[in-house]
């Protein structure tokens, strides 16, 4: 190990002694002075709380003051303004070059029934060009507007469609097990070989009775990996379409039904995604089944996630994944991750291996980003 990568493991690591006494307080607890534990178990799933708050059109109920109100009202002895921040250092152990991290929000109710969010976030990396903030990849920006409270909800703009199925994709966002970062383009989880994506179109929801959950999004696929990992183009032509339920079992078990299906260049994607989620006395579980076809090939995997909550925002992730794809291999991925925040840092660190018939790989992650 050179002295540039001892220094950089080194400098993450006193940040994350230096900052480890102080407490939280994120950007969207700020109009209503609650902490991030009201609305999230483990950054980043959301908890009972955080998925009505979403539903809601980011209120608490009907009867709270609208953050646009909020904001116009100079003479509040809360005004609200409805803007954040994240900005911060990630490294992994195969770069050589300090990424730095950028995340903007813009988030609040405008009316009693309608909202908006808009957040962009992206790594820049030394040794890529022409890197931009604001692109469809890494943005989202979105309109919603509910119907009888949130009974019915649609949003129309930029959004990612699992967003109210409950954590199915809230894996480590530095886990090395999406994607194939950091391991070549061999290696994607299951979830990744879902292949669902952000959609530019509209969506419809509708709640019953608290416990069923119906939702159908249509659009165009922002950025994907169709299929087997070959990534295509924003420009290329692509329509999608997800369609799922979740439902909230007596004994608090959500299990749910996710279809998917892409058509790229004539080319036409399926995938089905069976996700469960309990959450236990002392970790949460979430286990995602995951079925995909492309033309004439199949592929099964399972992802396993389990969050043991420690101290007040903080946890620790276990990801384990197993798949076999269409060549009849058998893959595996591991991933071993540390998450906290506190009070204006938000502190990651994360390590992970792949097996596959190729080869194997393990790769460190950590990041240190500052709120505002």
């Amino acid at each position: 190990m050179n002295i540039m990568k001892k220094f950089k493991i080194g400098l993450m690591f006193i940040v994350g002694v230096f900052t480890i006494n102080l407490e939280a307080n994120p950007e969207l607890g700020r109009q209503y002075d609650m902490a991030c534990s009201a609305c999230h178990s483990q950054v980043p799933a959301l908890n009972d709380m955080g998925l009505s708050f979403l539903r809601n059109g980011l209120r608490t109920s009907k009867f709270d003051t609208t953050a646009l109100k909020s904001f116009i009202d100079s003479n509040s002895s809360k005004r609200f303004y409805p803007i954040g921040a994240m900005i911060g250092v990630s490294e992994n152990s195969k770069s050589d070059n300090i990424n730095t991290v950028t995340k903007l929000y813009l988030t609040g109710s405008l009316t009693d029934s309608l909202s908006l969010w808009a957040a962009s976030k992206e790594q820049f990396n030394p040794d890529k060009d022409d890197q931009k903030l604001f692109e469809s990849g890494n943005s989202q920006l979105y309109f919603q507007y509910n119907i009888l409270e949130a009974k019915h909800a649609i949003r129309v703009g930029l959004f990612s469609p699992l967003t109210q199925l409950g954590n199915v994709h809230r894996s480590m966002g530095h886990s090395g097990l999406h994607g194939g970062e950091g391991h070549g383009v061999n290696y994607f989880s299951p979830l990744d070989r879902a292949n669902v994506n952000k959609i530019k179109g509209a969506e419809y929801s509708y709640l019953f009775d608290n416990n069923v959950l119906l939702l159908a999004s249509y659009g165009e696929q922002v950025k994907g990996h169709h299929g087997k990992g070959h990534a295509y183009s924003r420009e290329d032509d692509n329509d999608a379409f997800l369609a799922g339920v979740t439902y909230r079992t007596e004994s608090s078990y959500k299990v749910g039904l996710i279809y998917n299906h892409t058509e790229v260049q004539g080319d036409t994607f399926y995938s089905l995604i069976l996700p469960i989620e309990k959450e236990f006395t002392i970790f949460t579980w979430n286990s995602s089944l995951v079925y995909a076809n492309d033309s004439s090939d199949d592929y099964i995997g399972l992802e396993n996630a389990f969050t043991f909550p420690m101290r007040d925002m903080e946890h620790v992730k276990v990801i384990f994944n197993v798949d076999n794809d269409e060549f009849d291999n058998n893959n595996f991925g591991y991933s071993l991750g540390y998450t906290k925040i506190y009070n204006m840092f938000f502190f990651e660190a994360v390590a992970s291996r792949v097996n596959t018939e190729a080869y194997s790989s393990s790769i460190l992650r950590g990041s240190v980003q500052l709120i505002f």
